[in-house]
């Protein structure tokens, strides 16, 4: 199978680094509003640009507003750790499977982390911002790279936009509740799964055809 993975809230404990660089962005550009826990939790598609858009940054603003917000996190040395039981979650699946990360963030910074933790080799591509697209699109992308149907993918993600972008390209969807939205707002997105737990995932994606 093609397993699909989102990266922060999923694989990195990166809620409180994140929230500080927006929080510092507002600060430093007097662009839109300081965000708050709650606007992680409410917002539909979690990205610097929604985030953005949903904290009152004007249209023209926004590309200055989320640069200026991933050099912050470039220039505080970005290094979130993992979640408890995903390194092993990463070794043992990547022995049966392809794994590959479709995320928001950058390339460079999300091979450091997997770096770090001893798990780079277990994944087999990164797409990336700066891929063309949305997660959905960067899903297909994939699909046709390793030649794989879409019934025998997954997107695993911790937000409402993964869920519905798995959708989007056709794959099976799992939504974490150790991210960064809770049980309550996933379901609204009705994901073929939810799961509470690294070892209740890895349960599901060995078992499931």
């Amino acid at each position: 199978m093609l397993l699909n993975f989102d990266y922060d809230g999923v694989l990195v404990d990166s809620f409180d680094q994140l929230l500080s660089a927006f929080q510092r962005t507002a600060a430093d550009t007097g662009l839109g509003r300081p965000p708050t826990r709650d606007d992680f939790e409410t917002i539909e598609d979690l990205n610097a640009a929604g985030l953005a858009v949903l904290l009152g940054v004007p249209e023209p603003d926004i590309d200055r507003y989320t640069r200026r917000t991933h050099a912050i996190l470039e220039a505080d040395g970005y290094d979130p750790a993992m979640f408890p039981g995903i390194p092993d979650l990463l070794n043992a699946l990547s022995e049966r499977h392809t794994l590959v990360i479709v995320t928001s963030n950058y390339d460079h910074l999300v091979r450091h982390g997997l770096a770090r933790n001893g798990v780079d080799e277990c994944v087999s591509l990164v797409l990336d911002a700066r891929q063309p697209g949305t997660k959905g699109d960067k899903i297909i992308h994939a699909l046709k790279r390793f030649h794989v149907p879409p019934r025998e993918a997954f997107m695993i993600g911790d937000t409402r936009g993964d869920i519905r972008h798995g959708r989007a390209a056709g794959v099976r969807t799992a939504g974490v509740t150790w991210g960064y939205q809770s049980r309550t707002t996933l379901a609204k997105e009705a994901p073929d799964h939810i799961v509470d737990s690294p070892g209740e995932l890895f349960r599901l994606l060995v078992e499931a055809r």
